[in-house]
């Protein structure tokens, strides 16, 4: 502005015309402090962007495969975490030998000497804690396994559990 200023003083111009570029010159700073304040936000937004990226490429890039496999023991003998049910219902009849019964879904059971009765294996709760009466009999919840379903009546190879919850034998 100092130049400005030696410059008009220099020229004798009216003064009318001293204001009109005064003022002018006013606007055009004011513009150019807006300007530069953009240029000023603009250049930061890109530095926060690139900076945002390059830590997460950073994080991309350290991400290595963790292995397992010295950890995980694996005991084949062991049971598997659950067992195959195609024999499940409630009992809705008893044969009068006490061993054969029929299930609310229609498939009829024969229990023989040859059935294991309850879950075994070393990860099994003791058989007083299973859910398991000692007679079948109407209302019980049955969970089996037999080895031909197509059948009728299934004889039953497995019978897992054997429990009435609303009226149990203890």
């Amino acid at each position: 502005m100092s130049a400005y200023k030696k410059v008009m003083n220099q020229i004798h111009a009216s003064e009318e015309f001293k204001s009109k570029m005064q003022k002018e010159m006013m606007e055009y700073e004011k513009k150019e402090k807006r300007v530069f304040m953009k240029n000023i936000k603009l250049i930061v937004s890109l530095v926060s962007c690139a900076v945002i990226a390059v830590g997460a490429f950073t994080n991309i890039n350290n991400d290595a495969t963790i292995d397992l496999t010295e950890r995980i023991v694996v005991d084949n003998s062991a049971p598997a975490a659950s067992v195959m049910l195609n024999i499940e219902g409630v009992i809705t009849e008893v044969g009068e030998d006490g061993m054969s019964f029929t299930l609310d879904n229609g498939m009829k059971v024969v229990v023989t000497d040859e059935t294991e009765l309850g879950i075994d294996g070393p990860t099994a709760p003791p058989k007083e804690e299973q859910l398991f009466e000692p007679t079948f009999r109407v209302g019980n919840l049955i969970g089996g396994f037999t080895e031909n379903t197509s059948e009728n009546p299934v004889t039953a190879a497995v019978i897992y559990t054997n429990w009435n919850f609303e009226n149990p034998i203890w």
